[in-house]
């Protein structure tokens, strides 16, 4: 895991907030972090300030105040900064006092990245900081090849039908074999409709939230978790969600013009939402069977182990009895001169130990069968231990062209 808080993700931090005392706060935070820090007062004054500047002086985020006591607030500032080309990607967290779903979905609109509440927790501003600038410089680095495998997969569905795309769908989510190429073709299907969406998978070990541009901010995940309490399917403004227990679907562009469209969108959304709730059950089928699998190659490989320590122990322990029985009979036989024995005394003791020692040795003869047994049973656990059953990454399924 790369640690958040290394030297490799601090930054140049613009501050706007009209108040010196959070800004000042703020201010000091961060640059004990190992931050550099620009504060401005205003949204006016901060887009000024970077109107004139080139990529390479540009901050490597904003964190925005929404009230502001004079001129443009944080929402204004930030569409402004989204407009313009130079600032069109620049990380913006909002600041606020309020934290409502509409205040969210608000800071949402306007182009925001994250958001936290006032007053903030150092703690949480370290993290949100850290992130956004992490994710900006990897954002650039990827963001080309992104359009260009999602701008190809968009043409090819476009030239399906609607209820073909809910169709081809349910078929491919079940060959799916990780949350990500399911989200994947989620994405790709509802944007064969036109409609941008979100989409958030909760599995048995990890939740993913992904959208067309690759992994959902913090902000565009908040909004899905706020959502998700809303029922299982909750319109506002041009937004849809569709939630099921392990699927949210976040439809962004809703045509809300056209009533019959909408509702024809609506229904594939569904469908294709409860078509990938039976698909993340598979997956979390197929996860669980690759832990079993693990759990019993590792029984397996010792069980081996402990048989053949067993198998060994048995060995030693026969050779060691017939050792034991030869002193035993040289021994007594060796005590017949001190004894004063007649031949005949001698013939009978000798004959009695012999057929002991003999009995005994055709015991262990027949120990030979459990050898044999021992045998068979650390070939069966060898093979077990070596059965493998490993979740392979895999991109997400091809489109076909009907």
């Amino acid at each position: 895991m790369v640690e958040l808080f290394d030297a490799a993700h601090c930054g140049r931090i613009m501050i706007v907030d009209d108040d010196p005392v959070v800004a000042g706060m703020l201010g000091a935070s961060l640059a004990a972090e190992g931050h550099e820090i620009v504060e401005t007062n205003s949204g006016e004054d901060a887009l000024a300030s970077l109107s004139g500047l080139d990529g390479g002086q540009l901050p490597d985020m904003v964190i925005l105040d929404i009230e502001m006591g004079a001129g443009i607030d944080g929402y204004e500032t930030c569409r402004r900064l989204r407009a313009a080309d130079a600032t069109h990607d620049l990380p913006v967290i909002f600041l606020s006092g309020h934290d409502e779903l509409d205040d969210r979905l608000q800071a949402y609109d306007a182009g925001g990245n994250d958001f936290m509440a006032k007053p903030f927790v150092p703690d949480e501003l370290f993290r949100k900081t850290a992130l956004a600038i992490r994710h900006k410089r990897l954002h650039a680095a990827a963001i080309d090849e992104k359009r260009s495998t999602f701008g190809a997969a968009m043409t090819a569905l476009t030239t399906l039908g609607e209820t073909g795309v809910a169709l081809k769908f349910s078929r491919s989510a079940l060959g799916c074999r990780t949350q990500r190429a399911l989200a994947a073709l989620a994405i790709e299907s509802m944007g064969a409709f036109g409609i941008d969406c979100h989409v958030q998978l909760r599995a048995a070990t990890e939740t993913l939230t992904l959208t067309s541009r690759g992994p959902a901010s913090p902000l565009e995940e908040s909004v899905i978790e706020k959502s998700r309490k809303m029922g299982r399917i909750f319109g506002f403004r041009n937004r849809l969600i569709v939630n099921y227990d392990s699927v949210s679907l976040l439809l962004l562009n809703m045509p809300i013009a056209d009533d019959d469209l909408c509702g024809r969108i609506r229904d594939h959304a569904a469908m294709i939402a409860e078509s990938a709730e039976l698909a993340v059950d598979n997956i979390n089928l197929r996860t669980e069977a690759i832990v079993r699998s693990g759990e019993l190659r590792k029984l397996a490989d010792a069980s081996r182990k402990a048989v053949e320590e067993l198998r060994g122990s048995y060995r030693e322990q026969q050779v060691a009895a017939r050792l034991e029985l030869e002193s035993m009979v040289t021994a007594i036989e060796g005590l017949y001169v001190h004894l004063g024995l007649t031949d005949n005394q001698e013939f009978t003791i000798s004959d009695t130990v012999h057929g002991a020692v003999g009995r005994v040795l055709k015991l262990f003869d027949r120990g030979s069968e459990f050898d044999h047994h021992f045998a068979g049973i650390v070939d069966g656990l060898a093979k077990a231990g070596a059965y493998t059953f490993n979740q392979e990454d895999e991109a997400p399924p091809a489109v076909e062209i009907w």
